[in-house]
């Protein structure tokens, strides 16, 4: 059940995320300080006509989710990069390590998330993609999740190269190739990969071995062997 800041806060969203430069007029910023802290929120900025403006809406988005606002509703109104941002919070908060916008070479892949679950040593690669809500084109999520597996096995591949600056890649036992959808009409298992819409990606993150053991289809299992795990710490380098 939402609670009344929180659809104030959606409010707020809607504002400032149909506004030029994400800011909120002097007028309204008035009006929204009488019930919300603004000037308590990260990354907040005064523009040059006393409007307030917002660097991301990850910390409005939160607030209002802490209130019962509704997953697929709140991720709507951010930008594709607000939306990695949340998905990256929900990592940290079930105790994830995780590094975003990981890149390869001679191929120049770039890969949104890579995070690894500590306790099970089971590595998620991820690829956020804010469709919108109501997108259900599956041959296109066909071709996307190909092409993201194909990605993946490349980064494990590479990974002993790749491992003195990206340490985290030395930290999972397997990885698992995962789309981050804010659709839900889309999800499963295709193409190797596992595709989970935002409002169960935290139940996904609790139960992230069990939902491995569920996907899979056949012999054919989503996750990729990775063999620059070590037990060991890797030397000391950039990339968690």
């Amino acid at each position: 059940m939402i609670d009344s800041r929180a659809r104030v806060w959606l409010s707020l969203m809607r504002q400032v995320s149909g506004s030029e430069g994400r800011c909120l007029d002097r007028e309204l910023v008035i009006v929204y300080s009488e019930t919300l802290d603004l000037a308590g929120i990260d990354g907040v900025y005064a523009g040059l006509r006393g409007e307030l403006c917002f660097k991301s809406l990850l910390p409005l988005a939160l607030k209002a989710l802490e209130g019962g606002a509704d997953i697929y509703e709140v991720s709507s109104l951010l930008s594709w990069r607000d939306f990695e941002e949340l998905v990256s919070e929900y990592l940290r908060l079930s105790g994830y390590e995780s590094v975003q916008n990981l890149r390869t070479k001679p191929r120049r892949y770039e890969y949104d998330i890579v995070a690894v679950d500590p306790v099970s040593k089971i590595g998620l690669i991820i690829d956020c993609k804010h469709w919108s809500p109501g997108y259900s084109k599956r041959g296109k999520l066909k071709y996307v999740a190909s092409d993201h597996e194909r990605k993946c096995v490349y980064l494990i591949k590479q990974c002993q190269a790749l491992k003195n600056e990206y340490r985290i890649l030395t930290k999972a036992k397997w990885f698992v190739p995962v789309i981050v959808t804010l659709t839900d009409v889309l999800k499963g298992f295709l193409e190797g990969v596992l595709v989970v819409p935002i409002g169960t990606f935290r139940d996904f993150l609790i139960n992230l071995g069990l939902y491995v053991d569920l996907m899979k289809m056949g012999e054919r299992s989503p996750k990729i062997l990775n063999e620059c795990f070590s037990e060991k710490p890797a030397p000391q380098g950039g990339g968690g």
